[in-house]
């Protein structure tokens, strides 16, 4: 091959309107001339290069994040592979680059390249463990993707000639439905004018604007935006996770407007947003999958004209939680909601040859089968090491698939990691080699009596080891850390078998096998909320831990279970008890809006009987005859007593005023309530009808 003909295949990839994908394989200094060589000759303008050994004329990426390359653009994409690739970063950036764009892949000659491991995934890995050779790791899941792809496929021989092992085949060009300007795609036309009329039309019917990446979503939003500017609506609001991510909307929507309606979209943060409730004429969420359902279901509540544009399957997570965590709220509160799916792809055509390898390569896009499930048929635990996916990759994507289905944080570090990390495993739950479900797991502990000690004294943290590093660090228990340990990470059951008692029945089997390969202790950590706590509690794991900060993805706190499968169930009650106790006493040190019957599940508080003296000042109390300031500890004693009881305004009222001393002025603004007098009423109220 020579340099006119890659010339000829850009030119024709351009044409077609599709990205040329290259594989090189050869000497790492022979393959970088050959790189130098071609950049000298294409000159292109923006040249993205991954990897070491970056030129002058290429922007090195290094460790750029996903989210960071959102909205952005390249001609070239040049992964250096020879001594190691970030997978993640691969995924990333090849949906930055544009039709008629080249991505060249190099790497040593397939042995060599099997050969070495890849430093780059370190991070992915548990301590102690390091990089696997490529042969037992994602570098050789890859090399069999490229191998079936459609790319072009060539090797520098030892006579520093090209010899080309497979030539692309160009898909024909799509006609594309007709669209006026300034629209790229007739759905993208189709998607401004459903985003204009959830302001012209009725009141309470949010749109929700989904697609692949690329297709021009976040174009649509500026340019809808720009299109009701011209109709006179200066109220314009638009959030996104940040203000990066909302760059392609703002920057559609100055272009299409004059400069004394360009103050019409203003961006504002999703926190001071939910603070300030600003008034808007429409309130457009950019990236929406990747905000907490939490925060989103409380500008449902609050505006009555919203667009939630999200990518469906994307490097940045798949955006499925949006899809079941979100809609069905969207659905119960606004019943008349629509939504709208673009398909067509903006900066190239829809059989892309680098779009179909990336998604084949880091399983972005898969079908999750619906089984046939049979109750009255046995089912099957199987288990599955980082070594068996390169045999069995059918299961590898039913796994993958059903992870990022159920999972709204599952992304393609993920797919790496249980790829190249030994100390992660899966387990299925499979009938008639069907998936049921699966469990992520993660073995831990085992560390030395001075490490964990090192830990305990918060001198050493380790990677991937979350439940012995809580137990030695926030439980003060060094020694539970020593031992044999288990975490959950995931666990999920194919969305048609739900509440079948399946996800229990996995953790039955799992627990039983742990058990009897040696392991001590089971745990898991996962966002708190009271229908999923409810289900571990059902299933004997008890909480011992409660993060204090929210986490950013879901907006819920972290909660850590723990069952033990050694018989030492009393050391797991008696840290859950501590916990209790603990939390009890400094809940308001944690977040001030915690969901009072997540507090119920997690406090069993201290119990006084109250004395007939004690009892006569709070029947005081509810007549009105006795001011709070008297009885305010002993509203504390009587509500531990009959906290199960009250209705769900006042269990939340006595949560915040009793456990969590709240001042009356948050109380008033939580509960939306005329002030202290009014809050006292209540509580004179809930007295009365309980005493």
């Amino acid at each position: 091959m020579r340099l006119q003909q890659l010339g000829q295949l850009l030119q024709q990839a351009a044409a077609q309107r599709v990205r040329l994908p290259v594989w090189l394989q050869g000497e790492p200094a022979a393959l970088l001339h050959l790189a130098n060589q071609m950049l000298a000759q294409f000159a292109p303008e923006h040249c993205w290069w991954l990897g070491s050994e970056a030129p002058e004329q290429c922007t090195a990426l290094k460790q750029a994040k996903a989210h960071q390359l959102l909205g952005t653009e390249c001609d070239w994409l040049v992964i250096n592979a020879c001594s190691g690739f970030n997978g993640d970063q691969i995924a990333a950036a090849s949906g930055a680059l544009k039709a008629g764009g080249l991505w060249l892949l190099l790497t040593p000659p397939t042995d060599g390249w099997l050969a070495q491991p890849n430093p780059d995934h370190q991070p992915l890995l548990s301590y102690p463990l390091t990089p696997p050779a490529g042969a037992q790791g994602f570098t050789a899941f890859w090399r069999n993707t490229l191998q079936q792809a459609n790319l072009l496929h060539a090797q520098l021989t030892a006579d520093g000639d090209i010899q080309i092992l497979q030539q692309p085949i160009f898909p024909p060009l799509a006609v594309a439905a007709e669209c006026q300007p300034p629209f790229k795609t007739a759905g993208q036309q189709t998607a401004v004018a459903a985003i204009v009329k959830v302001v012209t039309g009725h009141r309470r019917r949010p749109l929700v604007l989904t697609a692949d990446r690329g297709c021009g979503k976040s174009a649509a939003l500026g340019l809808a935006a720009a299109e009701l500017a011209k109709q006179g609506k200066q109220r314009i609001l638009i959030t996104a996770p940040s203000k990066l991510q909302a760059s392609v909307a703002l920057a559609h929507f100055a272009s299409q407007v004059q400069q004394a309606q360009q103050k019409a979209l203003q961006f504002i943060a999703i926190d001071q947003l939910l603070a300030e409730l600003p008034v808007a004429d429409l309130v457009l969420v950019d990236e929406a999958a990747a905000l907490p359902a939490p925060q989103l279901q409380q500008l449902v509540n609050h505006y009555s004209r919203l667009v939630f544009a999200s990518t469906e399957h994307g490097y940045e997570g798949t955006g499925r939680g949006f899809q079941l965590r979100f809609q069905p709220y969207l659905a119960q509160q606004c019943p008349d909601w629509r939504q709208l799916r673009l398909t067509e792809p903006i900066r190239y055509q829809a059989q892309d040859p680098l779009e179909q390898l990336i998604r084949h390569s880091f399983l972005l896009k898969l079908d999750l089968p619906e089984p046939a499930y049979d109750s009255t048929q046995a089912v099957l635990l199987k288990h599955y090491q980082h070594h068996d996916w390169l045999a069995e990759p059918e299961k590898l994507q039913q796994v993958f698939a059903l992870l990022s289905f159920a999972h709204y944080q599952t992304q393609v570090k993920d797919l790496l990691a249980l790829i190249e990390n030994a100390a992660l495993a899966v387990y299925t739950l499979e009938q008639n080699g069907q998936l049921l479900g699966c469990m992520l797991l993660s073995s831990e502990g085992e560390f030395s009596a001075e490490l964990a000690e090192q830990i305990y004294q918060g001198k050493r943290r380790v990677q991937g080891h979350l439940l012995a590093q809580s137990l030695a660090f926030h439980l003060a228990e060094p020694g539970l850390a020593c031992l044999k340990l288990a975490r959950i990470m995931r666990i999920a059951i194919v969305p048609g078998l739900q509440q079948l008692g399946l996800g229990s029945q996995l953790l039955q089997l799992v627990s039983y096998e742990l058990s009897r390969r040696g392991y001590h202790y089971l745990g898991s950590s996962f966002g708190a909320t009271p229908s999923l706590l409810g289900f571990w509690q059902r299933n004997a794991f008890l909480p011992i831990r409660l993060g204090q900060q929210l986490d950013k993805a879901s907006a819920e706190p972290s909660v850590l279970v723990c069952k033990a499968l050694k018989g030492d169930e009393d050391i797991v009650s008696h840290l859950a008890e501590h916990f209790s106790q603990r939390l009890y006493l400094e809940l308001s040190e944690y977040p001030s809006d915690l969901q009072p019957a997540l507090l119920l599940q997690l406090i069993k508080p201290p119990l006084r009987i109250l004395s007939p003296a004690e009892l006569q000042q709070l029947s005081l109390f509810a007549n009105g005859q006795r001011p709070y300031e008297l009885v305010s500890t002993l509203l504390v004693y009587w509500f531990n007593q009959y906290r199960l009881q009250l209705d769900p305004l006042a269990t939340a009222v006595f949560i915040a005023r009793c456990w969590q001393r709240q001042p009356w002025s948050l109380l008033a603004r939580r509960f939306q309530l005329a002030g202290k007098a009014a809050i006292i009423k209540l509580m004179q109220q809930s007295v009365a009808k309980h005493h």
